[in-house]
């Protein structure tokens, strides 16, 4: 493996280095680490290494609670919702494990279509989805203009009752000319998943097209950033890489974007890899369920400050827990795919994307009945432009979730009240009370004077 080349902050003796040691942390070591990540100051790769060496159930169920409180005391009790709209799945890259990639025959290819991409829209709109993210393949040259349509399309949606206020994009590496014209459609997060920092589990997974150049994979921040992009996202496909090695390069990452740019990522993806039709590639380092857990926990610790996105794709169970240790955010499946018409006949190929048949309304109901978090269909930061350093240095403050917390609760009344199922509804407004007592006087005057604009006919009310 070479290195010569590696961007600088990408220390990958550190890594090993901290791999390499042993040694538990004791419990004053422990307390002191946590109560760090409780001051929401950002980890370093020997501390965020010292909490993977924690085996005893005590110290285990310390991290995890300190994570919950972390993400409490950041963005609150609430989930944030939004629903992935699979574009296209053609594809110039050849990444073993994804059913995008080009070289695999098994399944249809498809662009959706301006009117398509208007149906799917407003579909999504019409479950209550107020965000959008916005999925492709890597085209060998990127067709930012039919990104940045798709974008303008979904804005302009409306059908009497709901409407798309943010829309996030997963996109390769673009040139740096090539950002504004994303940035002109008003798109929210750039997003650029690394998937693995480990440069011989990349290697071997990516082996041609666009995405198997490793070095611009990990330079496409930085080029974005100083393009002029606000906001951009990270992404593990946990699995493909050694986990732990991950999370300690993505913590490098951190460090290296907020020195040089004061932000870092807004959102961090955290996926495991899953079966795909065509795929020529089993995880390399299977994820369980419990590492999962410890991965996001350990992730919350570490980077405090980050929107974790966690997806519906996982089982119930575990994503619900997910929730509970430090995530934030929910994909929550998209019954909106250009792919819904297709069924499955002998010598026909297989559609894709599959296994995403999952309304918002189950998605909510479950969190009700298990979660017993806040579902959020907030979209104030996107229309009042909060982006970049602004919005991080109102989470440094905790100003997000003074917020959040009211802001949440109005528009999940308005989902409740226009788009849920009569079960659904019922549960909502009990659990809308129950948060409501547990909130600070000013923050529930906002949340009740919210809630009474929403009940009279408002729409998108916000603070």
């Amino acid at each position: 493996m070479s290195t010569e080349k590696l961007p600088h902050w990408l220390d990958v003796k550190a890594i090993d280095t901290a791999l390499s040691c042993t040694r538990i942390p004791d419990k004053a070591e422990l307390r002191d680490i946590l109560d760090k990540s409780l001051s929401l100051t950002p980890l370093t790769v020997d501390e965020t290494a010292a909490l993977m060496r924690v085996e005893d159930p005590s110290g285990l169920r310390r991290i995890m609670a300190t994570a919950d409180a972390v993400k409490q005391r950041v963005y609150g009790d609430r989930m944030v919702l939004s629903a992935p709209l699979h574009l296209s799945n053609h594809c110039g890259s050849e990444c073993l494990y994804c059913a995008n990639r080009k070289g695999n025959t098994t399944v249809e290819r498809k662009y959706m279509t301006s009117p398509e991409i208007r149906e799917a829209g407003l579909k999504l709109a019409r479950q209550g989805h107020k965000r959008v993210f916005l999925v492709s393949g890597q085209l060998p040259n990127a067709d930012v203009e039919y990104l940045a349509e798709a974008v303008s399309i979904l804005y302009t949606l409306f059908d009497g009752v709901g409407e798309i206020h943010s829309v996030n994009v997963n996109v390769g590496p673009l040139n740096a000319e090539q950002y504004p014209v994303l940035l002109d459609a008003f798109v929210g997060t750039v997003l650029i998943y690394q998937d693995t920092y480990h440069e011989l589990s990349y290697r071997a997974a990516h082996v041609a097209g666009p995405k198997s150049n490793y070095l611009a994979r990990l330079n496409a921040p930085d080029v974005a950033l100083e393009a002029g992009v606000p906001d951009v996202g990270g992404g593990l496909l946990l699995g493909l890489g050694p986990w732990r090695y991950d999370l300690l390069g993505l913590v490098l990452h951190q460090e290296h974007l907020l020195r040089v740019y004061d932000v870092a990522c807004r959102t961090v993806s955290l996926h495991r890899m899953r079966p795909a039709p065509g795929s020529q590639m089993e995880a390399p380092y299977p994820v369980s369920d419990a590492e999962y857990l410890r991965c996001v926990a350990i992730a919350r610790l570490a980077i405090p400050y980050a929107g974790l996105v966690l997806t519906t794709k996982e089982p119930s169970g575990l994503w619900r827990d997910g929730c509970g240790v430090g995530a934030s955010q929910l994909l929550t499946g998209s019954v909106a795919n250009p792919y819904d018409g297709w069924f499955l006949a002998p010598g026909q190929k297989v559609p894709f994307p599959i296994g995403e048949a999952c309304h918002v309304d189950e998605v909510v109901r479950f969190l009700l009945e298990e979660a017993r978090h806040l579902p959020s269909f907030c979209a104030a930061c996107p229309r009042l432009g909060r982006r970049g350093q602004e919005f991080l240095s109102m989470v440094r403050e905790c100003g997000m979730k003074s917020q959040c917390g009211p802001n949440s609760e109005a528009s999940f009344e308005e989902f409740l009240l226009h788009f849920a199922t009569p079960r659904t509804r019922e549960m909502g407004e009990r659990l809308l009370v129950d948060k409501l007592d547990h909130m600070t006087a000013q923050e529930r005057g906002a949340a009740e004077k919210l809630l009474q604009k929403v009940r009279a006919g408002r729409m998108d009310e916000f603070i």
